[in-house]
C-alpha cells in the first residue's frame, strides 16, 4: 500500500449544512470550545483521508451544533460568518478570520480538490486563484449538467479539469489522479 504521507488537501467548493465534504470526510465538525469565543477555535490539520492513506484534510473546518445553526444564513461558510448562530445566542467568525484561516490552510496545503456545482461558488474562484498563485496543484472539477461554461477561465489555470456527474466520481477521479502520481 502506497504512503501518502505529507499530502495536505484543501477542499474548495460551496459550504452547506451536511455538505458535500461530509459525504467524503469525518470533518462533521467540532463545537467551539466556547460557543461564545469561537474565534479561539483551531481548525484541525490531521483529519485523515481515508482513500490516501497518510494524506490529511486541511480545511475549510465548519463548527457543528447538529442544529445547522452555523449554516443558516446565507453565505455563513458553515461559522456563521460574520453574524450570530442559534437565534442569535452564539457569535461567529469574523469574517476577515474566515479568510485569514481559508488562506493559511490553502498555503498549508499541497493540493487542492475543488468541486464546483455552482455558478455562484465566487470564493471558491478566489481560492483556487489563490492556490495557484502558490504554485499548488488544483484538481478542479464542475458538476456535469449544471451549465458553468462562463467559469472557463478557472478551469483553465488549474493543473487539471474534468466534469462529473457526482462528487463522489470526482472525488474517485482524484484518488486515482494522487495514486497514479505517487507510481
Amino acid at each position: 500500500m502506497s504512503s501518502y504521507s505529507g499530502i495536505r488537501i484543501y477542499c474548495v467548493g460551496k459550504i452547506a449544512h451536511n455538505g458535500w465534504r461530509n459525504q467524503l470526510f469525518p470533518i462533521r465538525g467540532e463545537s467551539a470550545p466556547d460557543c461564545e469565543r469561537p474565534q479561539d477555535w483551531n481548525w484541525s490539520d490531521d483529519t485523515p483521508i481515508q482513500e490516501l492513506p497518510g494524506a490529511v484534510y486541511v480545511g475549510p473546518y465548519f463548527l457543528s451544533d447538529d442544529h445547522g445553526c452555523y449554516h443558516s444564513a446565507p453565505n455563513s461558510h458553515g461559522v456563521a460568518a460574520g453574524g450570530r448562530a442559534c437565534g442569535d445566542a452564539y457569535p461567529g467568525l469574523s469574517r476577515p478570520d474566515v479568510v485569514k484561516r481559508c488562506l493559511a490552510a490553502i498555503e498549508s496545503a499541497t493540493h487542492v480538490f475543488a468541486w464546483i456545482n455552482d455558478p455562484t461558488a465566487y470564493g471558491s474562484l478566489v481560492e483556487v486563484g489563490y492556490a495557484r498563485a502558490l504554485d499548488k496543484k488544483v484538481h478542479l472539477y464542475f458538476k456535469a449538467e449544471c451549465n458553468l461554461g462562463d467559469l472557463w477561465f478557472v478551469s483553465q489555470v488549474s493543473t487539471a479539469f474534468a466534469e462529473a456527474k457526482t462528487v463522489g466520481i470526482a472525488w474517485d477521479d482524484f484518488c486515482l489522479r494522487m495514486r497514479r502520481a505517487a507510481h
